[in-house]
């Protein structure tokens, strides 16, 4: 951590990532670590990240021009993202923002976008389908540490296409994972979390939340609001486990 005192955690790109309440990941990640110092990357400013190193490097979900915006910024610091991946710098992409480190985007006319090509993955734009779920998701911290459930909403016109067999998010027991059929959700490498899950992600998963705020600063964080947030997930367990509950026609 760059100080004892005072965390560093980039947010990129905060005024495109914040569709569906994704902003909310920062506003509770400022309500837990009053003092940490936070960076915003907008468009057209040079990244904090490829001059230094962050505790945390946060990506919200995005529309798709959006997403295409940030693609073509971050291509040139794409070796210095995966050199920080490599140094299992924490980042957190939610929602849509994952899917700017896929190979590439397909659009419904067959069109094809580059994307950052750091994960594999190929995804596949399918407005006007829209997919919606909600997800129960079983997250192993690490192999000397108890699993904990993830839980969260989709809303997306995208289904994801790759390998993450060995280098997934979590395993879902209720919801999709990358595509319809599929339970394994999302991608992990190092300490690169991405979830197609969107919202306010941090708020209502307490334990996931408390893990990632000890990776970032290497100590136990008190949660801000932890009863509300602990409550919030409880419930969202009991109701995800009612058959068709994510069922939208």
């Amino acid at each position: 951590m760059n100080s004892a005192n005072q965390p560093i955690i980039e947010v990129l790109y905060p005024r495109f990532g914040c569709q569906a309440g994704d902003n909310g990941n920062v506003m509770y990640l400022k309500a837990c670590l009053p003092e940490a110092r936070f960076i915003e990357t907008h468009a057209g400013s040079r990244p904090y990240f490829a001059d230094a190193r962050p505790d945390l490097i946060v990506m919200g979900s995005m529309s798709e021009l959006c997403q295409e915006i940030a693609i073509t910024e971050l291509k040139a610091y794409r070796d210095r993202l995966i050199a920080l991946i490599e140094a299992d710098v924490p980042m957190l992409f939610t929602g849509t923002a994952g899917e700017v480190l896929a190979q590439t985007i397909v659009q419904p006319n067959g069109a094809r976008i580059d994307g950052l090509g750091i994960l594999d993955a190929v995804v596949r734009r399918c407005a006007p389908e829209r997919f919606f779920d909600v997800n129960l998701c079983r997250f192993v911290p690490s192999e000397d540490e108890a699993p904990c459930t993830v839980v969260g909403y989709k809303v997306q016109f995208t289904q994801i296409e790759g390998n993450n067999q060995t280098s997934f998010f979590g395993r879902n027991e209720v919801g999709f994972g990358l595509r319809k059929g599929m339970s394994l959700e999302g991608f992990r490498h190092h300490n690169l979390l991405v979830t197609s899950m969107l919202g306010p992600l941090l708020p209502i998963n307490p334990d996931f939340t408390a893990w990632l705020l000890r990776l970032v600063t290497g100590a136990p964080v008190e949660l801000a609001f932890e009863d509300l947030s602990r409550a919030a997930w409880e419930r969202r367990i009991q109701e995800f486990k009612i058959p068709g509950v994510g069922i939208h026609i």
